[in-house]
């Protein structure tokens, strides 16, 4: 009877146990979950950019600044901002003030670390005569709409590949060139992919963008000044990756008259 006695308390005393351990082990969980959760993927937006002579306003996509300071990266470990310039986000939103449409510009994880018009807007000027009196009536530049395709592209400067597989995105990766419209449709790459856009210049006359690009020459997955300079040569109206501009010929007649010559 002693026995059976003693037995059932060190029952009750194991299920107590099991119990504590139980619940222990429950609130340990929920607080590493609660943890996570605070880790979790917040994406964020920063400031509105309004050009008031276009239909659409962009909204760019970034990091909650809870998530800044903790370090961790919502959208992909391997991804990072630069720590010499500023970037413009993971991605960029697209609305339409007539019609409240809106679109994202990126279908996948990258870096836009740069935008720009591929040209300022001209606004409609009033030209004098001697008399100082104006020949054309004023116009309002809200309602001049141009039919020419370098007023309605937008330029992008979108890292999406980690060319030097060191586990992340950045800046030390190719950066390439791409034109989308003022909607942020019709993405389409104008550089080569394994370069990095240096600068550009448009050319009205010819209608073409030519671009300063830098190549891993050496192959070693890295973009310095020891690469080569090269130029792309691309046409707006119907915008594709561009052909470089100097040829090889070109280089071997240089470098006979300038490097090799006695």
């Amino acid at each position: 009877m002693v026995t059976h006695q003693i037995l059932r308390k060190m029952s009750a005393a194991i299920v107590l146990l099991a119990v504590a351990l139980s619940c222990s082990s429950t609130t340990t969980v929920t607080q590493a979950q609660k943890k996570a959760e605070n880790l979790q993927p917040q994406v964020a937006y920063d400031d509105l950019i309004v050009d008031h002579e276009s239909e659409y306003i962009m909204i760019p996509v970034i990091l909650s600044s809870a998530e800044k300071k903790s370090g961790h990266n919502p959208i992909s470990s391997k991804l990072s901002f630069s720590k010499n310039r500023r970037m413009i986000g993971y991605n960029m939103i697209f609305y339409n003030k007539t019609n409240g449409e809106s679109n994202i510009l990126l279908n996948r994880k990258a870096l836009i670390s740069k935008f720009e018009y591929l040209l300022g807007k001209k606004k409609p000027g009033n030209s004098s005569n001697q008399n100082g009196q104006t020949s054309q009536p004023k116009q309002n530049p809200s309602k001049k709409v141009s039919s020419k395709p370098q007023d309605q592209l937008l330029l992008f400067h979108i890292i999406d590949r980690d060319t030097n597989a060191d586990g992340k995105l950045d800046d030390a990766d190719a950066i390439v060139g791409y034109l989308s419209n003022l909607a942020g449709k019709s993405l389409q790459a104008i550089t080569p992919p394994d370069t990095q856009l240096m600068s550009w210049v448009f050319d009205e006359k010819s209608d073409g963008i030519f671009v300063t690009i830098r190549k891993d020459s050496d192959g070693d997955r890295k973009f310095t000044e020891k690469d080569d300079i090269d130029f792309v040569r691309v046409n707006v109206s119907k915008p594709n990756v561009g052909q470089e501009i100097i040829d090889g010929k070109t280089r071997q007649e240089l470098q006979k008259i300038i490097i090799n010559s006695k």
